[in-house]
């Protein structure tokens, strides 16, 4: 072979090979997923409480949806996916488990919907069959979520050490969401909460969340509270809507309200605006910001 056809040939063999290349590997079949970054219960970015929110084509296994959720490392990311005319299934995932409910990662949900995807309204459906409806209403977007009411509780001492509650006025507990709430005395006291997470975890008395919360001597709102929920992979929720969904009967029964404004004291913050309508339905208002969009590829 002289040295024209020599190099010829490799010439030919690399076409080939960068051409296999490219059909084996660069051009594979990926799947796309349109994925958000939203801040709920916020006016403003970087503040309310972050989800994730996935958009989904077609359905996808729960372990894929897991493991997207703990990349994303929210404490919860929503995946939706459209079931009929503004209706779509919602599915909810901290860094380590699937939860039934999420008010934060709903309203994102809903922000999307309705900003992104031009959607006059929307319905959610849950895994345990829970419908959410969501639309604009005075510049804010509005929510039905379900009310759920409280029952007496002692809980083991050891918990009130672990988040160093001195001297808590009332203890309630919601069975239907494995929360504990707790009224302490100020916003001052609510602000010096230190928890120690290790201890609260170690507490014999397992629960989901602990909703610290306080009547409020401002006149801008009615209580405050803050979130805790370290034995779901969470330390601190910065805005929680489930939590509300507590704290609206709570503090309705004692203000006599069917009307409140409450703010979520994290160091991000958030705010929400409750009006019972009914033994089982509350309403709920605010904002959300969505912060990023892209595609991640699967």
């Amino acid at each position: 072979m002289n040295g024209r056809n020599f190099y010829r040939s490799v010439l030919y063999f690399s076409s080939f090979l960068l051409f296999w290349l490219r059909s084996n590997f660069y051009n594979q079949e990926y799947m796309p997923i349109q994925t958000y970054i939203i801040d709920a219960f916020t006016d403003k970015p970087f503040a309310g409480n972050p989800a994730g929110v996935c958009l989904l084509e077609t359905a996808i296994e729960v372990s894929l949806m897991q493991s997207i959720a703990n990349e994303l490392h929210f404490s919860e990311t929503a995946f939706l996916r459209e079931i009929g005319k503004n209706q779509y299934a919602i599915r909810y995932f901290t860094p380590t488990v699937e939860i039934d409910f999420c008010g934060h990662a709903t309203l994102a949900s809903a922000k999307l919907v309705l900003d992104k995807l031009g959607k006059d309204s929307v319905t959610f459906l849950t895994m345990k069959d829970l419908k959410i409806e969501a639309e604009y209403k005075d510049g804010y977007i509005k929510m039905e979520f379900p009310l759920y009411r409280t029952e007496p509780y002692a809980p083991d001492k050891k918990l009130y050490e672990a988040f160093g509650i001195t001297e808590p006025l009332a203890v309630k507990f919601c069975k239907e969401l494995d929360m504990l709430v707790v009224e302490v005395s100020d916003k001052q006291t609510l602000l010096n909460l230190k928890p120690n997470y290790q201890k609260a975890i170690e507490c014999p008395q397992k629960i989901k969340e602990l909703v610290v919360t306080t009547k409020s001597t401002d006149v801008e709102y009615d209580f405050y509270s803050r979130c805790f929920c370290p034995w779901i992979g969470i330390d601190e929720d910065p805005v929680t809507g489930a939590a509300h969904c507590v704290l609206a009967t709570y503090w309705g029964s004692i203000l006599d309200k069917k009307e409140m404004s409450a703010y979520q004291l994290s160091n991000r913050g958030g705010f929400l605006k409750l009006k019972i309508l009914g033994q089982n339905t509350l309403e709920v208002q605010s904002n959300a910001q969505i912060v990023f969009e892209g595609l991640m590829h699967i």
